[in-house]
This record gives structure tokens, C-alpha cells and sequence, in this order.
């Protein structure tokens, strides 16, 4: 019986001994493989520098009136929350001002890639802690604090949605030939007052629009975009506009542009 119990813990201590040379061999062969794969250079914004997006995000602000309270607080959540549910890791997400990109100009006020998330690292082949920080104060908080900035900012004079739509998608969506998820995230009233087209002043038609010489101008092309409006309401003659046809004449104008799902855009009210 003694020599039985004897061989039996001999036994079990070479199998013990066998499961622990095979976790140590797992765990080298996790650190080689970890040490022989290529490893991809970022820049300054958290971007891939080999340009390999897993997907692009133009985020376009409009603080044409003053926000409410509300508005302010709940606006950068709610976009937030689809950037963190929706984007892949490595999605570029550049951040437009309407009035800024109405004007002409083509350089987003910030940039960054989405880094990959820390419940998504192994502590075997990466560094858990690291990535938190990573996530969290390199991604997460300055975007945070530029879009909450920016929806607090006073109101613009202007509010040229077509042209910034125009100007962040040509910025935004390069190389026009990569086959990725692409998105159009559009914070704003949607009532358009530019120069060339104000709802204030001409019909909340794209009929008329459609038919003008100068369309032409203002037409890009967002063939596959996926379009999400967080629409912000308004009181006064401008919540009149946002109560007539003003979601249509914008479905007419994305399906025009070829704007995907269906060309509808997802409309989400921000409260306030």
C-alpha cells in the first residue's frame, strides 16, 4: 500500500512537473511570436503611419446658435458612445466645424485613431496598463474635450452644412479607392444658411436646389457613407423649419449623394 501511495505521488508530481514545462513553453513561444511580429509605427495622433485604416469618421460640429445647457452636456455622450461602440480599432476620426469648413477650410481642428481596447489585450502579448492609458488619455479624454469645446463655443453667424459636408468628406475620406467602413457624424439643427442657400430665406426644397447651375459645386461624393445626424432642437422660426420638411429635403439630398444605408441618414435627438 505505502508503495502504491509512493508511485501514485511520484505520479502526480511528474504530471505536475510536465503542465508546468508546457505553460512556461506556451508563454516563450507567445513572447517569440510577440517579439518576431512586425510591429506598426504610430504617429503623433495615434495613427497608423502606414495609412492602413480599418476605418475613417468625419465629425462635423455645428454651434451655430448657443446650446442649451442640456444640449451641451449630453451632445459629446452621445457621439461618443457611437465612436466607442461603433469604430474599429485603428478608425481615423477627424473633427470639422461647420462654420470653419463652410468657409473653405480643409484642416480638421483634431485628429486621432481609435488604439485598441484594454478588455482586448492579453497581459501575454501585450501590456493591459499600458493600453488603459493609452485608451483613456491619449484617445478617450482629448477627444471628450474637444467635442465638449466645441458644442460650447458662441454661435457661428453661419451655418454652411452642404459645403462643410463637402469639404470634410474629400478631407476626410482618402484614398477614395479603400474599401473601409466610412462614416458622416453631423452635430447641428441641419438648417443650412450659407450664402448660396439659406432656409432662413429660400425653400426647404431640394427640388429647386437640384435644378440650380451652381449645384454642381456642392455634390460629393459619399457613395457607401454611413450617415448619423444627433439633430439639436431649436425653438422660435428655426424650430418651425425643423418642423416642416426639413428631414426630407436632407434624405433627398444624401440620396443624391449616395450616401448609404438606403441614403437615410439615422436621426438621434440630443436633448435639451
Amino acid at each position: 500500500m505505502r508503495r502504491h501511495a509512493r508511485r501514485q505521488a511520484k505520479k502526480r508530481k511528474n504530471l505536475a512537473g510536465v503542465a508546468i514545462a508546457v505553460i512556461a513553453g506556451l508563454i516563450l513561444i507567445a513572447l517569440f511570436v510577440r517579439g518576431q511580429r512586425p510591429q506598426r509605427a504610430f504617429d503623433a495622433d495615434n495613427c497608423p503611419e502606414d495609412g492602413q485604416f480599418a476605418a475613417q469618421i468625419a465629425v462635423l460640429v455645428d454651434p451655430s446658435d448657443t446650446l442649451t445647457n442640456v444640449q451641451e452636456g449630453s451632445g459629446a455622450p452621445r457621439i461618443l458612445e457611437v465612436i466607442e461602440n461603433g469604430a474599429p480599432e485603428t478608425a481615423e476620426i477627424r473633427v470639422f466645424t461647420v462654420g470653419q469648413a463652410g468657409r473653405g477650410s480643409t484642416r480638421s481642428v483634431f485628429r486621432v485613431c481609435k488604439p485598441a481596447h484594454p478588455d482586448a489585450v492579453s497581459s501575454l502579448t501585450g501590456n493591459p496598463q499600458r493600453a488603459e492609458r493609452r485608451y483613456q488619455d491619449e484617445f478617450l479624454a482629448p477627444l471628450r474635450q474637444t467635442l465638449s469645446a466645441l458644442l460650447s463655443v458662441e454661435g457661428d453667424s453661419i451655418s454652411p452644412i452642404l459645403e462643410s459636408v463637402q469639404v470634410a468628406a474629400v478631407t476626410t475620406f482618402q484614398p477614395r479607392a479603400a474599401d473601409i467602413p466610412r462614416q458622416v457624424l453631423i452635430v447641428s439643427d441641419m438648417i443650412q444658411n450659407s450664402r448660396s442657400l439659406s432656409f432662413y430665406r429660400d425653400p426647404v426644397e431640394f427640388g429647386p436646389l437640384s435644378r440650380n447651375p451652381d449645384y454642381g459645386t456642392l455634390r460629393v461624393d459619399l457613395s457607401g457613407v454611413e450617415v448619423s445626424v444627433f439633430l439639436l432642437a431649436r425653438r422660435g422660426s428655426a424650430g418651425r423649419i425643423q418642423g416642416g420638411t426639413l428631414s426630407r429635403f436632407w434624405e433627398d439630398y444624401f440620396l443624391d449623394q449616395g450616401a448609404s444605408p438606403l441614403a437615410r441618414p439615422r436621426w438621434i435627438m440630443v436633448e435639451g
